[in-house]
């Protein structure tokens, strides 16, 4: 396990932070009707990547980024607050309200993504080339033998699952990517659709050491038998989003999603201006790309792991005030996923890190929940027979406890809130909210069934 030395930055690489952001609370995030807005303050290689994105479209781009950056490392893991290594397994689904507006994604990705474009198209060539000639060999003995070099990572949508598990043995534990114009091409990838498909590829992609295969009886069938490393992206609407996942709401699939926004373009707005994606863009992306080619190993980032603890705590403190199981249940994934993106951003900077980061990640985080909330709160408490009414956000249970003028309120009072809220009435799990109130210090017990808001 390698403990990284700190290097000094170069200036091509980390720029120095000048000003103090200043982050929104959770609170903000979920009493807002709008997704968070992009920090003013970001990591230099998600600036270079958004600095020719129009302003309105700048969150899109920055939440679809690392995705395929993380195509780069091989072989390189980062130590968790819980001692786990974790890989840069990655994905983002975008969600519009309405078609339109993913194009904004393409340029920067096909820019990030050009080195291993022209690998594939050489591997593609050459495939193509063994297959028409053993095709036209007819003797056994003089079949040529396929080329064992034949690494193609940016796989399509038509993929099937022999040609996946082949693709997974030739990129040899480095990861593959695919890039889908709808969500729904999510069933050619998992060979299923409705409610027969239920996303098992989706789900294994995302678990550390999975075991993927398929044994074939024929000389010339793919045997493949190893951990795949997918990292995809995606997009799609809010109302086929909704009808794609209708079956599995309280399954899996949707945890292990980052999700991110694309904002609608006003009635009679102007066009949205795009910049110049040239050689000065590529060369300015370069040297965080040949820092991820470097990258392996298994790496300790304490910032990126007290991150990690900063921001669990944050929402821990949030959930203890609402009492929301759904809330707490989605934030788990979500805080790996922001995990996983500030060590991305670390190894690309040559393991150098940039407060920055934490404010990115942040935000990455918050617009990743908050459309998750917002979208799925409520078919997942179907799903789990939690019969509730809609609620625009997670609410802050004690601030619907009735007091009198000098703040104190009684156990009953705290009963009917907990009940009206959705949940069961149960006098120990109540007490146990009650005794985390205490220990935030947010209330005072004045005696065994009275308490006082601080």
């Amino acid at each position: 396990m390698k403990k990284v030395s700190k290097k000094t930055p170069s200036k091509a690489t980390v720029k120095k932070s000048v000003k103090k952001y200043k982050p929104l609370t959770w609170e903000t995030v979920f009493a807002s009707d709008q997704m968070p807005a992009l920090p003013t303050e970001l990591p230099r290689l998600i600036e270079i990547a958004v600095s020719q994105t129009p302003e309105l479209l700048r969150g899109t781009v920055a939440q679809v980024v690392p995705v395929p950056l993380s195509i780069y490392p091989r072989g390189l893991r980062f130590v968790y607050t819980d001692n786990r290594t974790r890989e840069l397994r990655m994905n983002c689904l975008l969600v519009a309200q309405e078609g339109g507006g993913k194009e904004c994604i393409t340029p920067p990705v096909k820019h990030i993504m050009a080195e291993i474009k022209a690998n594939d198209t050489r591997n593609r060539q050459r495939l193509k080339e063994f297959n028409e000639k053993y095709n036209r060999t007819r003797s056994d003995d003089e079949k040529p033998q396929r080329p064992s070099d034949l690494d193609i990572r940016w796989l399509y949508s038509d993929i099937t699952r022999p040609r996946l598990g082949q693709a997974m043995e030739d990129a040899q534990g480095a990861f593959l990517f695919l890039k889908l114009n709808e969500l729904e091409d999510w069933d050619r990838v998992e060979g299923q659709r409705g409610r027969s498909n239920s996303f098992s590829i989706m789900k294994l992609i995302d678990d550390e050491d999975n075991d993927f295969g398929q044994d074939r009886v024929g000389a010339q069938s793919v045997n493949a038998d190893g951990c795949l490393r997918l990292n995809w992206i995606a997009d799609t609407t809010q109302p086929k989003l909704k009808k794609y996942f209708r079956y599995i709401h309280g399954e899996g699939p949707v945890s292990r999603i980052t999700m991110g926004g694309i904002p609608t373009v006003e009635i009679g707005a102007p066009i949205p201006v795009f910049g110049n994606y040239d050689k000065r863009y590529d060369d300015l992306l370069r040297p965080y790309i040949e820092n991820l080619k470097k990258a392996t190993g298994t790496i300790v980032c304490k910032q990126a792991q007290k991150m990690a603890d900063k921001l669990k705590a944050e929402i821990d403190e949030f959930s203890s005030k609402t009492q929301d199981r759904i809330l707490d249940t989605l934030s788990h994934r979500a805080l790996v996923a922001a995990f996983r993106r500030a060590c991305l951003i670390y190894a690309a900077n040559g393991m150098v890190w940039e407060p920055e980061i934490e404010y990115y990640c942040r935000w990455s985080m918050q617009v990743d929940l908050y459309l998750k909330y917002r979208l799925f709160a409520n078919d997942i408490r179907e799903a789990t027979e939690r019969d509730v009414e809609p609620k625009p956000g997670p609410q802050i249970l004690l601030d619907k406890v009735v007091a009198d003028e000098q703040g104190v309120f009684t156990f009953d009072e705290v009963v009917r809130v907990y009940t009206e809220s959705g949940k069961k009435p149960d006098e120990k799990k109540v007490r146990n909210m009650l005794s985390q109130w205490k220990s935030r210090k947010y209330i005072l017990q004045m005696t065994d069934d009275s308490y006082r808001k601080v």
